[in-house]
C-alpha cells in the first residue's frame, strides 16, 4: 500500500464553516495536510470562488477535510513529513521546514551521532548528547528522537530511555529525553562520540555527502552559533574572548516567543510535550501549582509607586549598548532595588518583553518564588521574584556603566554565580589518585571554573594541588608573630575554599578564585590579577610572597651565595643539535652552561620551558621526562664515573659538548679515567674541577640516584593556559586534561564551564623515543597528545622520598 501524500501549509488560508451562519475558520501556516479524496457535498461545502479546482486535504491538527489552493501548500517527502509531524507547534514546525539544511541534517542523523538537544521548551540552550533512538514512540505521530545527555547535561533529562513502560534505549535515570527533530542539531564541535560506552575518534568522512556540503558552508562562513538560555542566540566568541575579554559579540536575535517551562517528569498517560505549550490560556503541566485568581492575587506587573520618581526606561540606543540578557545585574525603581534577570519572555498581560528578576532582598508585598499567575517561570527563594517590563530595567549602577561593558570583577559574586557555587570544606583533604581520582575529577563542571582571564591561575592551581600534596606545607603553616590577620585569611581561603573542595568534590566556583585574586591584587605592587592576562610565574611569585612560603629550592654557581627559587626557567644561548629534546636534556644543558648546581635535593621542582615570549617556542616538541634524574646536578653529592661507574672525583664542563664521550650527558670521572680522557689532544686544555667526596666513602659503594616524578604539565596555546595532571603513579600512568573554560553558557554575562577529560592515549606517546616522535606529524596526532608535547609551558616534579619530610 502506497504512502499518502503529505503537504505543509506555506501560508494561512481560510476554511469555509460547516454551517452558513458561522464565521470563516483559518488553517495556520505550518499545518500538516494529508491528501484526501474529494468529499461529498454533504460533508463539506465547496467554495465556488476557488479556481482552478481545489486540492482536498485532511488537516492533521483538526482532522477536518478542507479544500485549499495548490499554491498555498508544498508537498513533502515521506521522511520529511514524519519528522515534521512530531513537531506539534505550527509556527515552530514551519520555521524548521524553512531551515532546509538543518532539516536534512536531522533526517540523516544516525544512532550514536553526537548532537545538541534543547531539553525543555523554555530553554534555548542546546545541551550535549548522543542520539540513541530514532523512530515512533508509542502512539505519538511522526518520528521522535531519543537522546542520552552527556557532560554537564547529565541529570537534566526526564527518562531512562523508556516511555509509558516501553524501553527504547538504555541510560541512567533522568539522563535521557525524547524530543522532535526541531530541537536537535548535529554537534559540529564534538570531535569524539560515545559508542557502546567507548570513546572513539569521529571520522571526518563519516557524514554523507549532504552533511559534508553543509559543513563546508559552515566553515566558509567562519561562524558558530551557540544556543543560549531562554532562546537567546549569540555568535560564539573566539578563544581569547572566551577567556573574558572586555567585549564579546553582540546578541544577534532574541526569540520573542517564549513558553512555560516544562517539568522533567511526564505525568501518567502524558507524553513528552515538545515545544507545544504556550502562555495564552493553556493548561500547564500537572505537576505545576496552578493558582486561580481567588487564590493568588498579584498585580499584573510591578510598577514604581506613583508618588515616587518614575524609573527612567532605557532608550533603544542605550539598550543596544547594554544588551541586557539572562544573568544581567539590574535595578528598577527610584530609589533603586536590585536583582538579577533570571527569565526573559512574554506573558499574557503584556505585549512587551518581560523580565523575571531574582531580587537581592525579599519583597513580601509583591514578590513570589518565580511563579506568576500560577505559571512557574524560574525558581528562587520566597518573595524574591519580581516581574517587570524589560525596558524598565537598568544596569546595576553599582557595577555597570551604561556606556561601558559589564564589570566582570564585581559580577563574580554569590548572587550571579548562584547556580555554580561550590561549598567550603574545613577538614584537611588529601589528594586522591587512580580510580578514585577519575570518579571525583573527570567530567563537565569539574576542576576550577574560569572567569575573566583567570586561566593562568586556574591551570596552575589545578597542577599544584589536584593530585599531589607536595605543596601542602603552604596550606598548613601556623601563623607566627610576624604574620598579620591577612595571612590566616589568605591561607584558609586557599585551603578551605579552593584546595579541599577541589580534592573532595572535584569542583571550585570562580567566585572563590576571584577572592584569592583580589587578595593578590591588594597585596603586591603588580596590578591586574583580577582582570588581566598574566603568566603563571607572576602568580607563583605573588602567592609565595603573600603566604611567606620558603623557596622550593636553592641553586648557586661555584663558591657563590645560594639563591632561593620558586621555579627554574631554562635559558638556552643557542639551539642544540637535538630536534626533539627531553626535559632531562634541557635542564642539564641549561644548568651546565650556566654553571649552576642545586645545593640540596628539592622536594618539588617546577621547570619552565625555554621560550622567547608567549608565542615563540625554541623547540616545536619537548618530551616531558617522566622520571627526572637530578643526581649529577646536586652539589657535594657522591656520583659515579661516566665511564667505569666507580666513585667520581672530578667533573669536566668542557667535556659536556664532546660527542665522543656519552653525548648529551654530564661528565664526571674517577681519577684514572680523567687522566686517560684528557690525554687526547682535543681535551688537553680542559680544566676538570674537583668534587667534594666524603673521606670514608668506599670507591665501590653503591650510590643512590636522586630522581623526581613528573606529576603535572602546564600548557599554553594562543594565550590560553590548560593543564595535564598525572593521577596514577604506580601500575599504569594515567593522565587527564583540564580546561577551566572548556565551554560557555550565555554571552557576556554568562558563565564558563570547566571540564576534566581522561587522556589514555598519552601513555603511548610518552613511551616513544625521540626518533619515533620525529616521524610523527603533530597535525595528525590526537589533540591532547599534540598539546602536551608541543605546548608545554611548565613541568612540575616531586620527590617521592622527600615530599613527606620537606
Amino acid at each position: 500500500m502506497s504512502s499518502p501524500a503529505y503537504f505543509i501549509a506555506i501560508d494561512d488560508f481560510p476554511v469555509l464553516p460547516k454551517l452558513p451562519d458561522r464565521v470563516y475558520e483559518k488553517v495556520e501556516k505550518g499545518s500538516i495536510l494529508i491528501k484526501a479524496d474529494t468529499p461529498p457535498s454533504a460533508l463539506v461545502r465547496v467554495d465556488p470562488s476557488l479556481s482552478p479546482p481545489p486540492l482536498w486535504v485532511k488537516v492533521q491538527e483538526t482532522q477536518r477535510i478542507v479544500s485549499v489552493d495548490i499554491q498555498l501548500v508544498a508537498e513533502l517527502r515521506f521522511k520529511v513529513a514524519m519528522v515534521l509531524l512530531a513537531v506539534t507547534d505550527t509556527e515552530e514546525r514551519y520555521a524548521f521546514y524553512k531551515d532546509r539544511r538543518r532539516l536534512q541534517e536531522v533526517i540523516e542523523l544516525k544512532e550514536g551521532d553526537p548532537v545538541r538537544v534543547q531539553v525543555t521548551s523554555s530553554s534555548g540552550r542546546r545541551e550535549r548528547g548522543v542520539l540513541r533512538y530514532k523512530g515512533p514512540v508509542c502512539q505519538k505521530q511522526g518520528i521522535l528522537f531519543g537522546v542520552q545527555l552527556v557532560g554537564s547535561a547529565v541529570g537534566k533529562g526526564f527518562t531512562d530511555g523508556s516511555f509509558h513502560g516501553q524501553k527504547f534505549f538504555h541510560c541512567e535515570e533522568n539522563c535521557g529525553v525524547f524530543v522532535p527533530g526541531s530541537r536537535l542539531d548535529w554537534d559540529y564541535n564534538e570531535t569524539q562520540t560515545r559508542r557502546g560506552g567507548k570513546l572513539e575518534e569521529t571520522s571526518s568522512a563519516r557524514r554523507e555527502e549532504p552533511m559534508k556540503r553543509s559543513r563546508n558552508i559552515l566553515e566558509k562562513s567562519q561562524r558558530t552559533v551557540n544556543f543560549l538560555s531562554r532562546g537567546v542566540r549569540q555568535q560564539s566568541p573566539q578563544r581569547a574572548a572566551e577567556k573574558g575579554s572586555d567585549h564579546l559579540p553582540a546578541t544577534e536575535e532574541r526569540n520573542i516567543k517564549t513558553r512555560v517551562p516544562e517539568e522533567h517528569s511526564p505525568a501518567d498517560g502524558e507524553a513528552p510535550q515538545p515545544l507545544t505549550t504556550s502562555l495564552e490560556g493553556h493548561q500547564i503541566h500537572s505537576n505545576f501549582h496552578v493558582a486561580t485568581e481567588d487564590s493568588l492575587q498579584l498585580p499584573s506587573l510591578y510598577c514604581p509607586p506613583k508618588n515616587g520618581i518614575p524609573s527612567s526606561p532605557l532608550s533603544e540606543t542605550e539598550r543596544k549598548k547594554v544588551e541586557l540578557e539572562l544573568n544581567s545585574m539590574v535595578e528598577v525603581d527610584e530609589p533603586p532595588i536590585y536583582g538579577v534577570i533570571r527569565w526573559i519572555g512574554q506573558i499574557p498581560d503584556s505585549s512587551e518583553p518581560i523580565a523575571g528578576l531574582e531580587m537581592e532582598l525579599e519583597m513580601p508585598s509583591a514578590g513570589t518564588d518565580g511563579i506568576y499567575r500560577g505559571n512557574r517561570y524560574f525558581n528562587c527563594g520566597p518573595n524574591k521574584a519580581l516581574f517587570v517590563k524589560l525596558r524598565n530595567c537598568r544596569p546595576d549602577s553599582r557595577f555597570y556603566s551604561i556606556y561601558g561593558s559589564t564589570n566582570q570583577i564585581q559580577r563574580c559574586n554569590s548572587i550571579a554565580f548562584k547556580d555554580y557555587t561550590s561549598e567550603c570544606i574545613e577538614e584537611n583533604t588529601p589528594p586522591v589518585t587512580g580510580t578514585e581520582a577519575i570518579e571525583r575529577l573527570i567530567g563537565w563542571k569539574k576542576g576550577i571554573q574560569g572567569h575573566c582571564n583567570s586561566c593562568y591561575l586556574d591551570a596552575t592551581l589545578f597542577c599544584m594541588f589536584a593530585c599531589s600534596s607536595v605543596l601542602d606545607t603552604m596550606l598548613l603553616r601556623p601563623p607566627d608573630k610576624n604574620d598579620g590577620d591577612s595571612y590566616t585569611e589568605t591561607r584558609d581561603l586557599l585551603r578551605i575554599e579552593i584546595v579541599n573542595p577541589l580534592r573532595k568534590n572535584g569542583y571550585v566556583c570562580a567566585t572563590k578564585v576571584m577572592a584569592l585574586r583580589k587578595i593578590l591584587e591588594a597585596a603586591g605592587k603588580s596590578t591586574g590579577f583580577t582582570s588581566e592576562e598574566k603568566d603563571p610565574e607572576e602568580f607563583l611569585n605573588q602567592l609565595f610572597q603573600v603566604l611567606k612560603v620558603e623557596p622550593l629550592f636553592y641553586i648557586r654557581t661555584c663558591k657563590k651565595k645560594p639563591q632561593g627559587c620558586i621555579f627554574y626557567q631554562i635559558f638556552m644561548e643557542k639551539r642544540q643539535s637535538v630536534n626533539i629534546p627531553s626535559v632531562q636534556q634541557l635542564l642539564e644543558w641549561s644548568m651546565v652552561t650556566s654553571d649552576l648546581k642545586f645545593t640540596e635535593a628539592p622536594s618539588c621542582l617546577i621547570i619552565q620551558m625555554p621560550r622567547n615570549g608567549k608565542n615563540f617556542k625554541m623547540f616545536p616538541t619537548i618530551i616531558p621526562t617522566l622520571e627526572l634524574d637530578i643526581t649529577d646536578l646536586l652539589e657535594d653529592t657522591p656520583r659515579q664515573c661516566s665511564i667505569c661507574q666507580s666513585l667520581a672525583v672530578v667533573e669536566c664542563q668542557e667535556c659536556y659538548e664532546d660527542t665522543g664521550i656519552s653525548p648529551g650527558h654530564i661528565k664526571q670521572y674517577c681519577e684514572l679515567c680523567s687522566k686517560q680522557v684528557h690525554l687526547h689532544r682535543r681535551r688537553i686544555g680542559h680544566r676538570p674541577r674537583g668534587l667534594s667526596v666524603p673521606r670514608d666513602l668506599s670507591e665501590q659503594a653503591v650510590l643512590h640516584r636522586q630522581c623526581m616524578q613528573l606529576y603535572a604539565v602546564l600548557c599554553i596555546e594562543t594565550s590560553h593556559y590548560v593543564a595535564f595532571i598525572r593521577h596514577s603513579f604506580h601500575h599504569s600512568t594515567q593522565w587527564a586534561f583540564f580546561d577551566s573554560m572548556a565551554d560557555r553558557e550565555g554571552g557576556e554575562n554568562g558563565f564558563n564551564i570547566p571540564r576534566v577529560t581522561p587522556c589514555p592515549e598519552l601513555t603511548e606517546y610518552l613511551k616513544m623515543t625521540p626518533e619515533e616522535l620525529q616521524q610523527e606529524d603533530p597535525k595528525t596526532m590526537p589533540t591532547y597528545a599534540r598539546r602536551l608535547l608541543c605546548d608545554a609551558y611548565m613541568c612540575l616534579y616531586y620527590s617521592p622520598d622527600l615530599s613527606l619530610y620537606k
